[in-house]
């Protein structure tokens, strides 16, 4: 096994609210949370421990209100807060594009099934939230070419040859 660049080394909720919806209707499709729930990361670089790496804190809010007329069967909020290490090869963008995209997916898949065992022990059926993307709205990482890679020839463009086309025989 080899170990992963970035490691969730501690997590811990600080904040937990749930409220069953006593409008939800189990008969009635549910409404799509979607627009209703809210994703928040925030990190923070804690310590740079030179040749160790470097330490984060990274935290996330998911919040989803039940607004009037909505058949959701609950409405809940959570804080969960993680320290994340990264190995001393990450820098300079990588390491900012790893950190800010992979620490609150860390945390998100905690806190999913936070809240989906916070709500299956509720009066409705258990809300497993959809999963989400960290990587949008991070600058994209301009790859340079390794000294090894060779760079392709030109590809020139012909016109293609068909091949005559033939005809069925009839029988």
């Amino acid at each position: 096994m080899k170990l992963a660049p970035l490691q969730l080394a501690d997590y811990f909720l600080t904040d937990l609210t749930l409220q069953a919806n006593p409008g939800f209707d189990p008969e009635k499709p549910m409404d799509d949370c979607i627009e209703f729930l809210h994703v928040t990361p925030h990190v923070a670089q804690v310590k740079d421990l030179a040749e160790k790496g470097s330490e984060w804190l990274v935290s996330l809010e998911i919040a989803q209100k039940t607004p009037a007329g909505q058949n959701l069967p609950y409405a809940f909020s959570l804080r969960i807060q993680g320290t994340v290490s990264a190995s001393p090869h990450l820098s300079g963008t990588t390491l900012q594009r790893a950190i800010h995209a992979n620490g609150p997916a860390m945390l998100f898949g905690a806190a999913r099934e936070i809240i989906r065992a916070a709500t299956g022990s509720g009066p409705w059926p258990a809300v497993i939230i959809p999963s989400t993307n960290f990587f949008s709205g991070l600058p994209l990482l301009e790859s340079p070419a390794s000294p090894h890679e060779k760079k392709a020839a030109p590809v020139k463009k012909t016109a293609a040859k068909r091949a005559p086309t033939r005809k069925p025989k009839n029988p």
